[in-house]
């Protein structure tokens, strides 16, 4: 390639790397001959010069869920807006199968990770740790011996919601969950508030993640044996929420006359549905920007919070 351009093996190492370093007329002769010859650079050889893969892992659950997409294209995006690339790893609900994901793409050098929730097996953690590259949790409310954590509390979460209904006047209670470790926190929270308080649930359904839509319609059966009408059903996802929501109508209820529902996660699907979801809003967005930003201090030797929660808000809508 020095040979196409005209110059030295050293002037086409700088116009690959420090290009500000050479004149615009040698800077054009060098990406003239690159393009001519169809030149790929070496990542893995440049990483193992400069020990920066410029790669980050970001591994999650599923893409299924609007929730995850919305946070990983925040994260890719302010990370791609600083030099970084970002593999996607999905790990489902399964601890080894994260497991796995992580020591996998830990061989590939990357210069740090994401990972949702601060719930990971006992070998991940060692694999983590040993890797000595940032590590960022989202989604979750943190970990004694976690890296950086932006997220929120599960539980508290599903407090807000028991409080919040049990302050309209529902005194009957149901629950349709994801069976996954952040949506039983927000079970176990929703049940502790109600039971302060003297109450119980009537009906309880755990669902097998990612969570649908479908799985909301076919819980309506269940639900109409076992609460009374009058009650309220918080759902742990809009998802299914708005399944449960639309099999209601489907079958004459009135909602929220007849079945009061809130959901999970302020989901476009909610906002559109008639009527509009009750449902609890966190930025997912946000979320992922401010873990990118804080890898990137990180990786720049800057300071970056260990600790980052990120609000939870009850939105109020017309099926509650």
């Amino acid at each position: 390639m020095a040979a196409a351009a005209g110059v030295s093996a050293i002037t086409v190492s700088r116009a690959l790397n420090t290009p500000d370093l050479l004149s615009k007329a040698t800077l054009r002769r060098v990406l003239t001959a690159v393009k001519q010859l169809g030149y790929v650079p070496n990542l893995t050889a440049g990483a193992l010069s400069s020990r920066r893969s410029r790669m980050v892992v970001a591994i999650v659950p599923t893409i299924a869920s609007p929730m995850y997409a919305e946070t990983l294209q925040s994260f890719t995006s302010t990370l791609s807006a600083a030099g970084y690339n970002v593999v996607l790893g999905l790990g489902g609900f399964d601890d080894r199968n994260e497991e796995q994901l992580v020591t996998t793409l830990l061989g590939r050098q990357p210069d740090g990770m994401l990972l949702v929730g601060a719930v990971h097996s006992a070998a991940a953690r060692r694999r983590l740790a040993q890797a000595g590259i940032p590590i960022a949790e989202i989604w979750g409310d943190g970990s004694p011996d976690g890296d950086l954590q932006v997220g929120f509390s599960h539980v508290g979460a599903g407090e807000a919601v028991a409080t919040h209904l049990m302050g309209r006047g529902y005194e009957r209670f149901g629950i349709i969950s994801s069976d996954d470790s952040r949506a039983l926190e927000r079970l176990e929270g929703f049940r502790a508030a109600l039971g302060r308080r003297g109450h119980d649930i009537a009906f309880q359904r755990l669902v097998a993640p990612p969570s649908t839509i479908m799985e909301g319609r076919r819980s309506l059966d269940g639900l109409l044996r076992e609460l009374p009408r009058g009650g309220a059903v918080f759902c742990s996802s809009d998802l299914l929420a708005a399944g449960l929501v639309i099999e209601a109508r489907v079958r004459g209820l009135e909602v929220p006359r007849d079945l009061a529902v809130c959901g999970f996660g302020d989901l476009e699907i909610g906002r559109a549905l008639e009527p509009a979801l009750t449902t609890v809003s966190v930025d997912g967005a946000e979320m992922g920007q401010m873990a990118a930003r804080c890898l990137i201090a990180r990786l720049s030797g800057d300071p970056a919070p260990q600790h980052i929660t990120v609000p939870v808000e009850i939105i109020q809508r017309a099926t509650s």
